[in-house]
């Protein structure tokens, strides 16, 4: 395949960027290197907030500020400030979290670099295993009191029904969030009209480029509006079907070094 005129890459964390073991492998960041030496920006979409984001951006030396929450936030890793950011109302977030302590659900939601939770459960945070300095904070019956500028809120069930859950929240609030990267054991409920998509956009147009000069990689729902964005759709052989129907790049596993082989034939 013909090597595309690639300028930006953004890449999905799990399942994509890293391995079955939420690592990032060699191989994949010596290519993420080798495209960044050639001019490339190299950046993450993930649904993860900042903190997760960045951990894995300091790896590879992340050189483009990072796509969070699903789009909600862009900001440089070290950066005090983000350069975009997209805030939920602060009644929409009150009536998921009352929802939430009514029926006994477990959430936790996201202001700025932290996690906000009711009560800290660290079984609830699986994914994070991996992340230094991971840690929450925890406020108890005045939940209600910390609602203000939340970038996105997280249902979790670690039985895997997760869905139902979802449903409840919006039957009672219909139209007032966005639900997505729905794995039955967590939901992110964000602004609507936030996905990836729209963060990716806002960097595309940072640094003055065009959708076919973007790789956008990624392998779930949430990754579905930054594939169609992209020139360049890379979905790794793991992926959802609706991801690998956008795919103009069928790429190996997250276990084969899938994203590494697809930057070194598109890219390098």
């Amino acid at each position: 395949m013909a090597k595309k005129d690639i300028k930006l890459i953004a890449l999905d964390l799990d399942g994509t960027l890293l391995n079955s073991e939420k690592v990032i492998t060699p191989r994949t960041i010596a290519a993420l290197q080798a495209a960044m030496r050639k001019g490339v920006r190299v950046t993450i979409a993930t649904g993860r907030m900042l903190l997760g984001a960045a951990f894995f951006g300091r790896q590879f030396g992340a050189n483009a500020p990072i796509i969070c929450c699903n789009g909600g936030v862009v900001q440089g890793m070290d950066d005090p400030d983000p350069l975009f950011v997209r805030h939920m109302a602060p009644e929409t977030v009150r009536s998921i979290l009352s929802i939430c302590h009514a029926h006994g659900w477990y959430a936790n939601w996201y202001i700025g670099r932290e996690v906000y939770v009711e009560r800290y459960l660290p079984e609830y945070f699986y994914v994070y295993r991996t992340v230094e300095d991971f840690h929450v904070r925890e406020v108890g019956d005045r939940f209600l009191d910390y609602t203000d500028d939340v970038i996105q809120c997280v249902v979790r069930d670690l039985d895997g029904n997760v869905e139902p859950k979802v449903h409840v929240l919006q039957e009672a609030l219909p139209g007032a969030f966005s639900a997505q990267q729905n794995t039955g054991r967590s939901s992110d409920i964000t602004p609507v009209g936030v996905t990836k998509a729209l963060g990716l956009e806002f960097l595309m147009h940072h640094y003055g480029l065009a959708p076919e000069n973007v790789m956008a990689c990624g392998d779930a729902d949430n990754d579905l509006p930054m594939l169609r964005f992209a020139g360049t759709a890379v979905v790794p052989a793991n992926g959802l079907d609706c991801a690998k129907a956008l795919a103009t790049y069928h790429a190996e596993s997250n276990d084969e070094d899938g994203i590494a082989k697809a930057i070194e034939e598109l890219v390098l």
